[in-house]
């Protein structure tokens, strides 16, 4: 992948720039995600810290839940995926 077509599954800089910031905030963040089973859920979490594992992007919420970055659509309004 290309610096200008990151792979779905990393963060975009301008979005790790957001998240990082939560991150060290510990800001409650409302996060749109979709599950496993496809349905879209929304959670307001701290976002603890941000994974990179095998050319993946994770993140870590709450108490211990981690979500892929391929599965988050947004983080505060900002948009991770295409529409």
């Amino acid at each position: 992948m290309s610096a200008i077509t990151p792979s779905p599954a990393t963060i975009a800089w301008n979005i790790q720039e957001l998240v990082r910031d939560a991150v060290s905030r510990g800001h409650h963040a409302e996060i749109v995600y979709q599950d496993p089973a496809g349905q879209i859920c929304v959670v307001h979490e701290v976002i603890r810290d941000v994974l990179s594992r095998a050319g993946k992007d994770f993140l870590v919420i709450g108490k211990s839940q981690v979500l892929s970055v391929d599965h988050i659509v947004m983080i505060d309004g900002q948009r991770l995926t295409k529409e």
